[in-house]
């Protein structure tokens, strides 16, 4: 899939294991790039379920993104379609990177 970044801190730290680091702490860091990384590898949004991580599909205000865990209670963010239109997952090929967030609060 291809995968583009909302922010370019959130780049950078997928591209740079060192920034990510100091940026984000060994162990948020290494689930990030783990979670960057299967998406590269997936087909498109309907294989997501099935990579490690719990992605999942966000409903409400949040329609039209996924989450998938880090370190607990953080979410990475990603967004693969507009949220009012009808969305086959299948068929969508690229990933937003959006942002990392504990949503729950």
């Amino acid at each position: 899939m291809k995968v583009e970044f909302r922010d370019k801190d959130l780049e950078l730290c997928a591209m740079d294991e060192a920034y990510a680091i100091r940026r984000m702490g060994k162990k948020r860091a290494k689930c990030y790039r783990n979670r960057i990384f299967s998406l590269h590898l997936a087909k498109n949004f309907a294989a997501l379920p099935s990579l490690p991580g719990h992605f999942h599909e966000l409903v409400g205000n949040r329609k039209g993104q996924w989450a998938c865990d880090l370190d607990q209670p953080y979410r990475l963010i990603i967004c693969g379609a507009e949220p009012n239109k009808a969305i086959v997952w299948a068929e969508v090929t690229e990933a937003e990177v959006v942002e990392i967030v504990d949503y729950h609060k």
